[in-house]
């Protein structure tokens, strides 16, 4: 279970709204849970606000002089991208018009184990080859050394990234970045790609050429980047999705095909979950070059590229489910470890290049904050941090700084290089830091509104496409359901994703749940269900339905506030700490509650904990004491608790087993 937070928008602004435009009533009430409260706030959000003069940007006239001067010249210019779908797409941009532009230019991409950015080895390289200029897109804000290495070498260097900044910006030619201190341009929330599509369109003198070839591949970096789709990237995204349909980018078509993906209904999210992971695969697994000669290729030939891409990230979810599965393993073997506030695992051998998509699925998983290190033969670790609101990644790293080699980062994601010997000290510090933040207290899941029989209409789920594109900073709708009576459980593709139909405020409709067989499920038909919905319209042979996905669900009834004290007083008492006297009173189970929940267990061999406690969910029972049983259990060997998956297995006994003996059962009854 997550937590969740349900949005009541205020009836009179969604009446104001719905008096002065032609929005239907689940769109406004939409906009106003999300803050867009009055008319001036709408024109802005529903306004496609025109690109920015790129010459605003501090730097870019520079940046310009420099590089005309160099395609003038026939100076062989280098673009030094990054290996991630925000960098393969800004290479491949910038490549691209400056060879349609008569410019003798070649790409440089690192390959991940070269590790971010410029490193002296590839400029060496370069030297070699004949570059005078080197211009970085989506990476050299923190290049200091490099830039002065550059330029002792008599080569050139113009910087475009849009990354924090250090303290010292790098001694290059030109430095093109909206995050500068001095930099007077408006709109800062640029992906590398749209720092590298301006400098385009600077070149160019305007926009309309650029936007023309480009845009599709702007927003494909854009919405990869994970960088709030508001103002001008919003402006960018839009155009950029509208363009597909008449794309001539012979690998992004061919992309599309593989996905299955009609070029003329792209969205945020076919591209967030199908294009940009496949791009990213290349960075990840081979070289990211085989990406940007899809995308730069001007036949069919990128066809070869992009089969490359499609077997890359095949072996990109394999090898995450490898990880996963070690992950699985160690918590088993440690099952203490769930009981900490932030999550701190390590293993030897892993690929550098999914442990961040890993820990976005552990976080996922388990709710808590978390770092994925990986340690290499040479004994030293990299790892990858994902959180979210209440635990500040970057601040932690910076807590736990001594013990890092170097790191990086933001609130919400972050990156470190650590000796193994050190991480004993670095989980030690992780854990003080986490014990300071007052705040942490587990993802939480905000749906914009609960649902009225009158928003269960095609028409209504249709009118949510105007709040597209949907990204960071513009989720897609999500709606409560509350009090549903299910009437239907249908397995789906051989039982690994379940169908219910069910019946709520006079309506019937039917829910997917993706990745939960129907056995999982903690309700049966006839039970009251509460559910968090995307909700959509679908086509099937010509005919539209209400389409509706679940994001997450609970039994009817039961207290998400209530589970989560109970829970995190258990984390607590597991680790050590002083719970208040009245809190442990009330966790003390009784004979009559340890043989009804051991009685159920034995009925049904395998069930999940949060089953469990939604079976046994009463006013005298919570998740601590319920937890206190199963640990009981466990300890008596009467089950066998699989920490990884939160659940229980029933184990065979051949004799009666005393519960007087359990010391888990007797230390709670001694307090």
């Amino acid at each position: 279970m997550k937590r969740w937070e349900i949005k009541k928008p205020d009836s009179q602004k969604v009446d104001e709204i719905l008096r002065k435009t032609d929005l239907t009533s689940l769109c406004a009430e939409v906009l106003v849970s999300r803050g867009y409260e009055n008319m001036e706030m709408l024109v802005d959000f529903f306004s496609d606000e025109e690109l920015s003069d790129p010459m605003m940007l501090k730097d870019m006239p520079q940046a310009v002089e420099i590089i005309s001067q160099a395609i003038y010249n026939g100076e062989l210019i280098c673009v030094y991208g990054d290996y991630d779908c925000d960098g393969v797409t800004s290479t491949t941009i910038l490549v691209k018009y400056l060879d349609y532009s008569g410019a003798d230019v070649m790409y440089y991409i690192p390959h991940r184990d070269e590790g971010y950015g410029i490193n002296k080895a590839a400029v060496d390289k370069l030297k070699e080859q004949g570059v005078s200029l080197i211009i970085t897109v989506d990476n050299g804000i923190l290049a200091i050394e490099e830039a002065r290495y550059i330029k002792e070498l008599g080569m050139k260097l113009v910087i475009t990234d849009h990354h924090q900044p250090g303290e010292e910006l790098p001694e290059a030619d030109a430095v093109v970045n909206p995050h500068r201190e001095d930099c007077p341009s408006e709109f800062k929330d640029l992906a590398g790609v749209g720092v590298a599509f301006k400098l385009c369109a600077a070149l160019d003198g305007d926009y309309s050429i650029v936007s023309e070839q480009f845009s599709d591949l702007a927003a494909v970096g854009t919405i990869a980047d994970i960088v709030p789709l508001k103002g001008e990237n919003r402006s960018l995204v839009k155009s950029g999705l509208d363009m597909f349909e008449n794309s001539e980018n012979y690998g992004l078509l061919y992309l599309l095909e593989k996905c299955g993906i009609n070029k003329s209904r792209v969205t945020s999210n076919s591209v967030a979950f199908g294009i940009a992971p496949r791009i990213n695969a290349a960075g990840r697994f081979g070289s990211a070059s085989t990406a940007v000669d899809a995308l730069i290729s001007e036949d069919e030939s990128a066809k070869f590229d992009i089969d490359n891409l499609m077997m890359l990230n095949n072996q990109r979810k394999e090898t995450e489910l490898l990880i996963i599965k070690d992950i699985f393993e160690y918590i088993d073997s440690h099952p203490e470890i769930l009981n900490e506030k932030v999550l701190v695992i390590s293993g030897r051998g892993w690929h550098h290049g999914v442990i961040g998509i890993v820990s976005a699925k552990i976080m996922e998983l388990y709710g808590k904050p978390n770092f994925i290190i990986s340690v290499d033969d040479n004994g030293i670790g990299r790892g990858s941090a994902r959180s979210f609101e209440g635990f500040n990644v970057y601040k932690c790293l910076r807590y736990c700084e001594d013990t890092l080699i170097r790191f990086g980062g933001h609130n919400f994601a972050g990156g470190l290089t650590i000796k193994a010997d050190d991480i004993p000290m670095f989980i030690k510090k992780v854990s003080e830091f986490a014990g300071k933040c007052d705040s942490l207290s587990g993802m939480v899941i905000t749906a914009d509104k609960l649902l009225e029989a009158k928003d269960f209409d095609i028409s209504m789920a249709e009118s949510l496409s105007v709040l597209e594109p949907f990204g960071e900073g513009n989720k897609m709708p999500i709606f409560a359901i509350i009090g549903a009576n299910v009437m239907k459980i249908v397995p789906l593709s051989q039982g690994k994703h379940t169908k219910i139909e069910f019946s709520y405020k006079g309506a019937t409709q039917t829910a997917l749940l993706f990745s939960r067989p129907p056995e999982s499920l903690p309700f049966n038909v006839g039970d009251m269900v509460d559910m968090l919905v995307n909700m959509e319209v679908t086509e099937y042979k010509g005919n539209k339905q209400l389409s509706m996905r679940v994001v997450d669900f609970r039994n009817h009834g039961v207290s998400g506030k209530k589970y989560f004290a109970a829970k995190s007083c258990y984390e607590a008492y597991m680790r050590g700490e002083i719970v208040p006297q009245n809190v442990i009173y009330r966790v003390k189970p009784t004979r009559d509650e340890l043989v009804k929940i051991y009685k159920f267990i034995m009925s049904v061999k395998r069930v999940s904990i949060d089953k469990l406690f939604m079976k046994f969910n009463t006013q005298s029972m919570n998740y601590f004491k319920l937890r206190i049983a199963l640990d009981a259990f466990n300890e008596l060997g009467l089950i066998k608790l699989i920490a990884s998956r939160q659940e229980v297995h029933m184990v065979e006994v051949s004799k009666r087993v005393d519960l007087s003996k359990s010391t888990v059962l007797n230390k709670i009854y001694s307090l």
